[in-house]
Parts: C-alpha cells; structure tokens; sequence
C-alpha cells in the first residue's frame, strides 16, 4: 500500500503464541535492471531522468553499478530504483527510447513478490521482526519492523481453517442467477465449529442450525462468523467460481459491504480467464481448484465434482439429495431440514480436504517460496 508517498508492505500472520499480527515494513525501495550497450555509460542519463504527466511525475530516484551476468557473460548492469512501484512500468516504457540500451530487466516482477524474494521470506515460516507497535487503521495490532529475519525453516502446519458452503434458490433445470434467485442456507465447518443458517423457520432439533429473519440477516451472519472465528484459511469446493461471487452479489442488493479484509478493504473478484476471490489478510484456498490443478494427475476420478473427490481422498460422500428439490421444499416449508444436513455436509468434506492437503500446499509454498493463495490459482508447471 502507498502510505505517505511511501510503498509499504504488509504481512499478515501470526506470533508463536497464536496471535493475528500484521507487520509493516517501508524500507524496501521497487527497482530493475538496465544493461548498457557495450562501451556505453548512460548513469547520468537514468539518473536525471524524469517525467511529468497527467500531473504525476516519475523520477528514477538513484541507481547503482552492479556486476551480473547476462546471456552467459558478465555486464555491468545499472540497478535503477523508483519512489512508487507504479512508476516501473511506465519508466521501462519511456526508457525503451533511450538508443544506447541493450536490454530492461526484471522489470516485470511483482513488487511484494520481489520483496519476498529479497529478504528470503517463505510464507508458512517463521520470523523475527524488530520494530515497535503502532496505530493503523486494521483489524489486527500492527507491527513496525525495522528488520526481518528468519527464525526458523518449520513450516507452520496447522492453520486455522475454516470451510463455507452455501444453498441457492433455483427453480426446477433454470439457470444460475446470483441477481434474481436468493441464498437460501450458509453452512460453516471447521473442528470446533459447525453452523448453518437458514432463513425459514421450520421444525428443528439439529444443533447447529441457526435461524435469521431473511437473506440480508444471512450475508450479516456470514460476515460476522468470518470476523469473530478468525481463521487463517477460508476455503470451499469451486468458492472463486460460485459460492464467494455468489455472496458478493447478493450483498451488494442489500447494500452490504463485505470488508472482511484485515484492513477493513472488501473481498476482491478478479474475472479473468478464470474468476479469484481474495481477502486482505485471509487466505482464500478454493480446495477445488488444487485439486484439479496440480493433483488431478495422480487421482483415478476423472470427474471432479466434490462426491468423487471426496469418496476417493477421504473414502466419504456427498449426502444424496435431489437439489432439484430444494426450491420447491423451501417454498412448501417441507424437508428443509435435510437440506440443512446436506448443506453443512458439503462444508465438512471441502474443509476435510483441505485439511487431508495442507501438508502438499505447505510444501508447494516451502519450495516456490510463493502464498497459498498464488499455488491455488497457478498451473502445475
């Protein structure tokens, strides 16, 4: 985040004794690399170099003469810093002007991604930071470090996991349609955790079912189970594709902000190739999309809807229901009851493998050195 003119990363985590923790750290300035041509010194070139636009201005604020080697021979590349990480881009791009320039390097690395590299941090680990506490506007304390280190290489296995599912109206063979048609139940699962909510009343002797007053008193309880029970992983089976933009939806009809970030932002819906929900400060692992990305190979199921995988990798089913059913029973307020059960079922079997693959997704990370949520979206190469 740009903080006082100031780029400053953010890490979420956890002390050794348990507690949600954000550090901050604003020392680490974003560059890349120039190569010169052969016999070429362009250093006071780059570093008088700037530009005015649209009322901003790009500066390159120093640089230094580094040794590298490039294409198999040593250059003397120049390492070229900037204030803000947005100025990267559009730097390289007027630089590409300049005649006298073999080639722009790095250029294109993400800044935190670059960070990490850097100062060696792989996510899962822990650290020291040195540093005070200080006041910023998060949902957790933060931490001002001065200087991070490695503490130790064990990898932080048991995060706090916390699994979501969720039970939609649709009229008999229609479409899905998030605009139109209401959440009818949002089950939630984790060890010490089993809930779902429902907005019909109906007759119910099952513990965990909490009744609301209606579908917007739904989103609130969603909300408001994610803040109080504090995981450090939500997941779900297909949560990017359906259940979290499915709530998003809903929400934004009632005018409810889901800013279930640690620094009070709202989750954020990318729709790419692919659609990927993220939430500032949360790990969101759409349990589906590892499945289907990276172990896929090794499984015999050549379907991979949430029955098969889980009767393969946890030797448990699905509940067998006809959710064709489902619209007609809510509207006749009869066996709502068992869609209840299916519903938390469905969320015990996503966080039950997501638990049965956290020891595979921690490796991942320990070797790529890359965020959970990164491995979750990325091919297997």
């Amino acid at each position: 985040k740009v903080i006082d003119e100031k780029p400053v990363i953010h890490l979420f985590g956890k002390t050794s004794d348990n507690k949600q923790i954000c550090v901050l750290y604003d020392s680490f300035e974003p560059y890349f690399y120039v190569i010169p041509k052969n016999g070429f010194d362009i250093s006071e070139e780059l570093k008088n170099f700037k530009i005015t636009q649209n009322n901003q201005t790009y500066s390159i604020t120093k640089t230094e003469t580094v040794k590298k080697r490039y294409k198999g021979r040593d250059v003397n590349a120049i390492k070229v810093f900037t204030k803000l990480p947005r100025d990267v881009p559009f730097i390289r791009e007027r630089l590409k002007n300049i005649k006298n320039i073999e080639s722009i390097n790095e250029s294109d690395i993400l800044f935190a991604r670059r960070f990490l590299i850097d100062k060696n941090i792989v996510p899962l680990t822990l650290y020291e930071a040195d540093g005070q506490f200080k006041t910023q506007k998060l949902k957790v304390p933060a931490f001002k470090a001065e200087n991070i280190e490695q503490f130790s290489t064990d990898t932080f296995l048991k995060p706090k996991i916390l699994s979501v599912d969720i039970e939609t109206y649709s009229p008999k063979y229609m479409e899905i349609e998030p605009e139109k048609n209401p959440i009818l139940m949002i089950s939630f699962y984790a060890d010490d955790f089993q809930k779902v909510f429902v907005w019909k009343r109906f007759k119910n002797d099952l513990d965990y079912v909490e009744f609301v007053e209606s579908e917007a008193e739904l989103i609130e309880k969603f909300k408001e189970t994610i803040e109080t029970y504090k995981p450090d992983i939500l997941t779900g089976y297909f949560s990017d594709g359906f259940d979290m933009p499915y709530i998003k939806t809903r929400a934004d009809k009632y005018k409810i902000k889901l800013d279930l970030g640690l620094d009070f932002s709202e989750i954020k819906i990318e729709k790419r190739r692919d659609t990927t929900v993220q939430i500032t400060g949360i790990t969101h692992l759409d349990i589906f999309k590892f499945i289907r990305k990276i172990i896929s190979g090794t499984l015999e199921t050549e379907k991979y809807n949430l029955n098969a995988v889980a009767s393969e990798l946890l030797d448990e089913k699905k509940h067998d229901v006809d959710l064709n059913e489902l619209s007609s029973a809510w509207d006749n307020n009869k066996e709502i009851k068992k869609f209840c059960k299916y519903n938390l079922n469905d969320a015990k079997l996503s966080y039950k493998l997501a638990e049965k693959l956290m020891p595979t997704i921690s490796e991942m990370v320990k070797i790529t050195g890359l965020t959970i949520f990164d491995i979750n979206r990325m091919g297997f190469s």
